[in-house]
C-alpha cells in the first residue's frame, strides 16, 4: 500500500513538473516580443550589409532602400520558436538571407521561412515566414521581377 501511494505520488509530481514547464514556456512565447528597435537599439540606419548564405551580397547606404528595409523589418514582431523540437539541420541552412545592422546585430530568414535573430531561431507574428522571406528577396534583389 505504501510503495503504490509512493509510486502514486512520485507519478504526479513529475506530471505536475512537466504541466508547469509546458505552461511557463507557452507564456514565455506568448508574451515575449522582440521589436526591431529591441534589435537595432534604434529606428534609423545609416548603413545596413546585405548577406545570402554567409557571402556578402552589398552594403546598403541609399537611404530609400535602407526605408523600405527598415519599412519591412520594422513590421514584424519577432517571438519565440513556438515549437519544442527545432527542424532538422538541413531545413535550417537553406538559401538564409541575412540584414546586418550597424550594431552588429542581425535578422534572417531562409526559403523555408525560418526566422533567425542574431542566429537564434525565432519565428515572426502569425508565422508568415515564407511571406517575409519573398519580400526580403525582393529587396535583396530589385531587379529579380
Amino acid at each position: 500500500m505504501r510503495k503504490s501511494m509512493a509510486l502514486g505520488f512520485a507519478i504526479c509530481s513529475t506530471l505536475l513538473l512537466i504541466l508547469l514547464f509546458l505552461a511557463g514556456r507557452m507564456l514565455y512565447i506568448e508574451f515575449y516580443h522582440q521589436s526591431y528597435a529591441d534589435i537595432t537599439d534604434k529606428t534609423t540606419q545609416t548603413t545596413v550589409t546585405l548577406t545570402e548564405n554567409q557571402t556578402e551580397v552589398r552594403t546598403v547606404t541609399d537611404p530609400e532602400q535602407l526605408a523600405a528595409i527598415t519599412e519591412l523589418l520594422s513590421s514584424y514582431a519577432y517571438t519565440q520558436y513556438p515549437h519544442l523540437f527545432k527542424p532538422s539541420k538541413e531545413k535550417l541552412t537553406g538559401n538564409l538571407l541575412t540584414v546586418t545592422f550597424e550594431n552588429g546585430n542581425s535578422i534572417g530568414v531562409n526559403a523555408d521561412g525560418y526566422v533567425f535573430v542574431n542566429g537564434e531561431l525565432r519565428d515572426i507574428e502569425g508565422s508568415r515566414g515564407q511571406e517575409f522571406y519573398h519580400k526580403l528577396y525582393l529587396l535583396f534583389y530589385p531587379n529579380a521581377t
